[in-house]
């Protein structure tokens, strides 16, 4: 054989094993959240352990819907993690999303109004947004709509109307209630605020405490988090609260969700499923709710003392579906009432 014969014999061979699928592809899945590193590390660790397959997580503060869309059929997402049945919602909208398999949210029983309808994506966590009012204050509130009476006028603190988290509870309300009460009621609390929304939640705790507030609305697993700092003024300030949860209608309180949904373009959906399949599990679950006090999606799944409580409270009958879809009507009531003014 001359040299020219082996020469293409080479080129040959190797264009051939360019050719193949590659190893690792299998054996690592890549996932985009906006959720801190300190609620997933744990259980990212404890799927490799029982897999095999390595988890590279790109961390962002947000944008994880903008960055996908960028990135298009190039992403090397295969699943993402976000904390707002908006922000999951918003990756199906834009065409960023595959559907899960069919029975996976049925196998882990989740509740039927937590399922989003063409099963785009998966609920982890249930979190729950509650009032706060002083340890001895003797308030027993039972209801959201109870928050626009005039006997609270000056005394409601919570952060700005247009934050994702009071967008949902807003939706909630709107859902459940209709266009014209929603109103009236996005405006009656409006005019009960004690200073201009402000700060985070854990702000509006601190203004319980402090005596700035009389009330405030803000998800429960902060006033955990408080209540576990390495920070005494948070500790201090966590307990001199207490919650009350609040329902939206007579069916139960208002739960937003963290959740995850595999992109379109996956290179690796079979992992990417695995993992989502894993934080579904009752370990994950339990390692979820430990490390930020959220809530588990699934009801079979044993609670630290500390969230048995919360773990209790139900979810009114308005489905995820319909607090996605009414965010935008819900942030035009807000915009009308000058909430933030």
């Amino acid at each position: 054989m001359d040299r020219c014969s082996s020469l293409i014999i080479q080129l040959l061979r190797c264009g051939l094993a360019l050719l193949l699928p590659l190893p690792a592809l299998a054996d690592e899945v890549n996932v985009y959240t906006e959720r801190q590193e300190v609620f997933l590390r744990d259980i990212f660790t404890a799927f490799t352990a029982a897999t095999d397959i390595k988890v590279n997580v790109l961390y962002l503060d947000k944008g994880s819907v903008e960055r996908l869309a960028s990135e298009g059929e190039h992403t090397v997402a295969d699943l993402v993690i976000v904390a707002d049945v908006g922000r999951v919602q918003a990756l199906e909208d834009a065409g960023l999303t595959q559907p899960l398999e069919p029975g996976l949210l049925d196998a882990v029983s989740v509740p039927v109004s937590m399922r989003p309808q063409r099963r785009h994506w998966a609920p982890l966590t249930r979190r729950l947004r509650v009032l706060f009012v002083r340890e001895d204050d003797p308030t027993a509130i039972a209801d959201f709509s109870e928050l626009a009476a005039p006997e609270w006028e000056g005394g409601l603190c919570m952060r700005s109307g247009f934050h994702p988290y009071n967008i949902a509870l807003f939706a909630n309300y709107l859902g459940l209630h209709g266009e014209d009460e929603a109103r009236s009621w996005i405006n009656g609390v409006r005019a009960n605020l004690a200073r201009r929304p402000q700060g985070n939640d854990r702000a509006q705790i601190k203004g319980v405490a402090n005596g700035r507030c009389r009330a405030a609305i803000a998800n429960l697993y902060y006033h955990h988090k408080m209540l576990n700092s390495d920070n005494e003024a948070e500790r201090r300030a966590a307990q001199g609260v207490r919650w009350l949860p609040l329902r939206v209608d007579a069916s139960g309180a208002h739960a937003n969700i963290s959740g995850a949904a595999i992109a379109k373009h996956s290179k690796r959906p079979q992992a990417a499923a695995q993992l989502l399949e894993f934080m579904l599990s009752a370990e994950a679950q339990r390692m979820y709710a430990s490390a930020n006090y959220e809530l588990p999606i699934r009801p079979d799944v044993s609670m630290p003392a500390e969230l048995e409580q919360a773990n209790e409270v139900s979810a009114n009958s308005l489905s995820l579906d319909d607090i996605a879809r009414l965010r935008s009507a819900a942030a035009e009531l807000v915009e009308e009432a000058g909430f933030d003014d």
